[in-house]
This record gives C-alpha cells, structure tokens and sequence, in this order.
C-alpha cells in the first residue's frame, strides 16, 4: 500500500471514529442542554417578571428533527418568583446556542 493510499484510510477511519464519537441519544441531548436551557429561561423570567428570585421546573422536554437532518432540544419550562407564574418554551441547538420564548399570553398571579 503506498503512502496515498494508507493516508486516505487513516483519514477514513479518524472520521469514522469522530462521527462515532459524537452520537449521543436523545436522553444524553436533552441532559447535555438541559443547564442551559434553564439558564435562558431564568434569565428571561427575570426579565420580563421583574423578579430576581425565580425558580423554573422542567414541566417537558424532548428531541425535535429539523430540515436537514438537524436535530434540536425543546423544553417547556413553568417558572414562578413574586408571586408571578409563567411558562416558556427553550430550545436549543447544542449548550451554547438557546433561546427562550414565553408560551404564556400574560404573566399569571399565584
């Protein structure tokens, strides 16, 4: 085997073992985004409540397939803080990249 051949299989087998490498199942997705979904979240509630004291729960959350084979996290998330309740919904393409939106037509008194 000459050198061009034997650079072209190692090639073939080190993105073998990088796409292998980043597999991950849906619950292994959900977990890795979960923080930071949470902290888009609360830092939107904060916000838009005008309360600094929020605590948010995972009401649900799943994996959602876009165009292109791109896959995404979504999280609905309740969150309640000074005597305010609202729910929004996260989504996430990987840790860095989420964003919140209200799923509440008004901010509910509890």
């Amino acid at each position: 085997m000459n050198i061009k051949n034997k650079s072209r299989a190692l090639l073939g087998l080190a993105l073998l073992a990088a796409g292998l490498a980043g597999c991950q199942t849906n619950q292994q997705f959900i977990a890795a985004n979960q923080d930071a979904a949470l902290k888009v979240v609360t830092t939107r509630a904060a916000f838009e409540m005008n309360c600094q004291a929020v605590t948010p729960t995972v009401l649900s959350s799943k994996v959602a397939q876009m165009q292109y084979g791109y896959a995404r996290t979504e999280y609905t998330v309740g969150v309640r803080g000074c005597g305010k309740q609202a729910v929004y919904m996260a989504l996430c393409l990987d840790t860095s990249t989420c964003n919140a939106y209200t799923d509440t037509a008004r901010l509910g008194q509890y």
